[in-house]
């Protein structure tokens, strides 16, 4: 059964989710799905670097995220930080299972709008120089503006670590001035 599918036949309850106020509001897993989908697609993208892999781990992420939904494992605060985490560990036990490595070039089919392929463009250039867990912060800090302890949780890391990651990845692209033009 597809996810979409399993969305219409299931009877999952909303979440009362935390909006980036601090306001509470509620929200079906459905709409949690409908918004955060090309978000959780661009952070498998980064993390697999290959566009098929990226939609077989966000249909597993929002399949997982499902399952756990159903069971009372919804997110406490935001959504996404915990959509992350999910993706995270899907595509590392993806990864596992296949025994890949995952610094094979990108294979990505450009979007027509001019934003969109700058930033591929930028995800490539950025991807070839930086290390995978580099290029994973500065992907979660600046693409999807995850606080330092959001993307702590989604990474495993303390909220130091976090900064950390961030100043040496910085400085990796700072020697590469390429990137910035």
């Amino acid at each position: 059964m597809s996810v979409d599918a399993a969305f219409h036949s299931a009877n999952v309850q909303p979440v009362h989710e935390l909006t980036e106020r601090g306001e509470a509001t509620s929200m079906p897993f459905e709409d949690v799905y409908t918004r955060y989908l090309d978000d959780i697609f661009r952070y498998a993208l980064v993390l697999t670097r290959d566009r098929d892999e990226a939609e077989e781990v966000a249909a597993e992420t929002f399949a997982r995220a499902l399952r756990a939904w159903r069971k009372g494992g919804e997110p406490a605060g935001l959504a996404l930080p915990w959509l992350l985490a999910i993706t995270r560990n899907v595509s590392t036990d993806r990864w596992r299972r296949a025994k890949r490595v995952l610094a094979r070039p990108a294979e990505v089919s450009m979007p027509p709008d001019v934003a969109s392929v700058e930033s591929l463009m930028w995800l490539e250039a950025v991807s070839s120089i930086l290390p995978a867990r580099q290029r994973e912060v500065i992907a979660l800090r600046y693409h999807r503006d995850l606080s330092d302890a959001d993307i702590g949780n989604v990474m495993g890391l303390s909220q130091s670590g976090v900064r950390s990651l961030v100043a040496r990845a910085i400085e990796t692209l700072r020697k590469h001035p390429e990137v910035w033009r």
